[in-house]
């Protein structure tokens, strides 16, 4: 007789099964999970399959049970498996009561526990202890499993998690990827080769929730590393239910309340106080970092085996001094006019006189009034190295009073100021789990993690001319639910459902500036204040700040993640048979530059000898700078300068679809066979207002013509936004519905210290890796506006900072 409640879910896996099968044909919405599975054989003393018997299966620390009942072939299978101890008890008429506990369930792992019954009376009981077996005699996937006393207890320097991956043989860890996530680049947060894939290929998932989202495939989350009970990273012969990554896929479990009260309160410190002095270090530098927090588990009072809980609470606290840096700053004389009236510059060489110039070839600096070029170029010296007032640009002198009011440590000219400061950040995090046992056939269980981080800005002068970036906030919200239930003993259907919220904010600590006070007209000032900053100087000297992504470096990421992962298990006698799907909705509302109001380059063009044949030992770049006079557009280092780039405000979408069958067929005690297939559909990016471009090679171009050599005559090859012209869909790629993905694996254990495994698999990595698809880099969504400094090689300006 088929319960309502059965009767209900059957609908509701019916009605999942069509959705899908209506997304994969059409519009665009994984059995990814930590469960394990134990399976086994009952035999009696002969060796010989006991059917009819009956296994009971007990978790030994929520009390839940599962029973199952063998076939001819005395074999039994329990799967989705929550990870812990259990105890599996054998039952059947003529045969002693079997009863072995300590069997232990981990993640993403099907245990084999055979079980040999004794004749006699039902009334007595075999009690068996014995480790579950190391080795996994029935899986071809290869793994490393990270157990809860490694996760927990294995010392690790801002005890990021993450760094336990490398407890595999098959990672690698790249770039930033050890330590704390603090002053890192996101992007080095799962920076990690696995299976021999590229560092960031791999897929990262917590409680069957994806973690990598469309910003270039990183991870949200760096999970407490106490709230994790254990984690597998699989990187070989991996099954049909895991897509969308290349190497190995890394699957953390969160802990889960038991029927005892557990709970710890810790806090780790490190010190300059207690730190040994560095060898060839007077003193000891400045350093403090506290991480404090606690666990807290068990079940809800008066609903003992029902429902449990467990929280967890984290922050990271990390200050250290910096390592002196040698900047260069202007002189205050050379931006505030003496009482003659001169810009002085006078210290490019010392004992110059007020009417002379410095010797040609040095070793001092002479500098030239680029006003005063010929036709071939030749410049007429500023005696003294003094530039009348008059000639000072507004717009510089506005530029060094916000960004250089720093008083120099020494009289030179150049290498004159050090800083230190102090760098660091914070995180903070908050996990909170609870389990539900519905009943005997049902369970469920929601988790929801917050993560947030700061970076602190490495802002040398005090001035918001940051060095590298500003301030970084990170906030991800990351919600997880999982429904499981047994229509019966050898039909289990499970749903995870997950959604995500990334926040990346980079912002300029001098946002909001009024770019007026500059000269400019008010017509600059539409831009956001996030993007309106002061313009970028930059200068051809060591450590310059203007030469890093800079003070106007801003990034918005906001993305949003939805996904729906249904999955349907049918024991078959021999067979373990997995069918399911994966649908991920990802949303990401972009925005990035360094520039929006502008970069100049200063070099010394325009203060040397001669615009066409500069001699050495001849110009400065503050010189260029204090009269507004910056090069024309072009790469210092990190950036272009002599350009404004304001980045359209894209919102960004892609739907990812998959179906996938696996058969896991125990042949022979010894012999597993694992045969699967995975179809994908890796939807492109399409934008919110169509703001994407395609390039249509066959098109008559509508702009330029004379391609054959004949004034007229038309040329093919032309850029359409989507949805007009040949393509009426609203992505400007096709998406790509070849991505089948065959899995075939077999385990064979040779004896009980030898298992032999091979396997063979195709594999798609993720669109969300290329991030030059994005909509942000589109070409019709960077608004560029030049600085044309000259159009006759430096010989005559064309435009000055506040004006053309």
């Amino acid at each position: 007789m088929i319960k309502p409640c059965d009767r209900i879910l059957s609908a509701f896996v019916l009605g999942i099964c069509l959705c899908l099968a209506a997304m994969l044909l059409g519009s665009p919405v994984s059995a990814q999970s930590t469960f394990g599975s134990i399976t086994g054989t009952v035999q009696d003393a002969s060796g010989s399959a006991v059917p009819d018997a009956v296994v009971t299966l007990t978790s030994s620390t929520t009390d839940f049970k599962a029973t199952f009942t063998t076939g001819g072939d005395g074999q039994y299978t329990f799967v989705n498996l929550n990870p812990g101890p259990y105890t599996i008890e054998v039952d059947k008429a003529g045969f002693k009561h079997v009863k072995r506990t300590d069997v232990t369930v981990q993640v993403q792992i099907g245990t084999r526990i055979d079980v040999a019954l004794e004749v006699g009376a039902q009334s007595q009981t075999v009690e068996v202890t014995a480790e579950t077996p190391l080795l996994q005699p029935t899986s071809a996937t290869l793994g490393q499993i990270v157990d809860e006393r490694k996760t927990n207890e294995i010392p690790l320097n801002g005890r990021n998690v993450f760094n336990l991956i490398l407890l595999s043989p098959a990672a690698i860890a790249q770039g930033g990827s050890g330590g704390t996530p603090v002053g890192q680049n996101p992007f080095s947060w799962g920076n990690y080769q696995v299976g021999g894939s590229f560092a960031n290929q791999s897929a990262e998932y917590l409680d069957g929730q994806p973690l990598n989202i469309g910003y270039i495939n990183l991870p949200i989350i760096i999970p407490i590393q106490d709230s994790i009970g254990e984690f597998k990273v699989e990187y070989n012969n991996v099954g049909a239910e895991w897509g969308k990554f290349s190497g190995g896929v890394v699957n953390f479990s969160t802990k889960s309340g038991s029927n005892d009260y557990h709970g710890e309160a810790y806090e780790y410190l490190r010190n300059k106080v207690l730190n040994a002095r560095p060898y060839f270090s007077a003193t000891n530098p400045p350093y403090v970092q506290n991480q404090y927090g606690f666990t807290f588990g068990g079940h809800v009072p008066h609903f003992k085996d029902k429902l449990f809980f467990f929280t967890s609470w984290e922050q990271f606290r990390l200050r250290q001094g910096a390592s002196p840096e040698i900047y260069t700053v202007p002189l205050p004389q050379m931006f505030t006019p003496n009482a003659a009236g001169f810009y002085d510059f006078s210290s490019l060489c010392p004992g110059i006189s007020a009417t002379g110039t410095c010797p040609v070839g040095g070793p001092g600096i002479q500098i030239y009034n680029p006003w005063t070029a010929t036709a071939s170029g030749a410049r007429t010296a500023y005696p003294g190295n003094l530039i009348p007032a008059a000639q000072g640009n507004p717009a510089a002198i506005a530029l060094y009073k916000k960004l250089y009011p720093v008083i120099p440590s020494t009289s030179g000219p150049t290498a004159n100021f050090t800083a230190g400061g102090s760098i660091g950040g914070n995180t903070n995090q908050f996990v909170t789990r609870e389990d539900y046992n519905i009943n005997s056939t049902t369970r469920l269980f929601g988790r929801f993690t917050y993560y947030g981080l700061t970076d602190l800005p490495t802002d040398p002068f005090g001035t918001g001319f940051c060095a590298d970036r500003c301030a970084e906030k990170y906030h991800s919200k990351a919600l997880a639910l999982d429904l499981n239930h047994q229509f019966s003993t050898t039909t289990i259907f499970d749903f995870n459902v997950a959604a995500s919220r990334f926040v990346y904010a980079r912002a300029p600590i001098n946002s909001d500036y009024d770019l007026t006070q500059l000269g400019w007209g008010p017509v600059y000032n539409d831009l956001s204040a996030s993007l309106r900053t002061p313009p970028t100087p930059a200068f051809t000297f060591p450590n310059d700040p203007g030469l890093s992504q800079g003070p106007g470096s801003v990034i918005g990421d906001h993305n949003s993640q939805y996904n729906f992962s249904p999955q349907l298990s049918l024991i078959r006698g021999k067979h373990t048979i997995a069918i399911g799907g994966q649908v991920e909705v990802g949303y990401d509302n972009y925005v990035q530059t360094n520039i929006a109001a502008g970069a100049f380059a200063f070099s010394t063009n325009w203060t040397t000898d001669n615009a066409l044949t500069p001699s050495a030992f001849t110009g400065f770049p503050f010189a260029d700078f204090l009269l507004g006079l910056a090069d024309n557009s072009g790469h210092f280092v990190n950036q272009t300068e002599g350009v404004a780039q304001v980045p359209a405000q894209t919102a960004g979408k892609q739907t990812y679809r998959a179906l996938y069958g696996q058969d896991t067929w125990r042949i022979t005690q010894k012999l597993t066979i694992s045969a699967g297939i995975r179809y994908e559909l890796q939807g492109p990016w399409s934008e919110r207002f169509n703001d994407l471009t395609y390039w249509s090679p066959l098109a008559v171009n509508g702009a330029v013509t004379g391609c054959n050599g004949t004034v007229g005559s038309p040329c093919t090859g032309d850029a359409f936004y989507v949805k007009t012209g040949i393509n009426g869909s609203r992505n400007n790629i096709p998406l790509d519905k070849r991505q089948w993905s065959p899995r075939l694996g077999l385990a064979y254990s040779w004896d009980q210290k030898t298992v032999i495994r091979a396997g063979y698999g195709i594999f798609y990595i993720p669109n969300y890796i290329s991030f030059g698809a994005n909509p942000d880099n589109d070409v019709i969504g960077l608004a560029s506006t030049p600085y044309v400094a000259t159009t006759n090689q430096y010989i005559t300006p064309f435009s000055t900072l506040n004006g053309t």
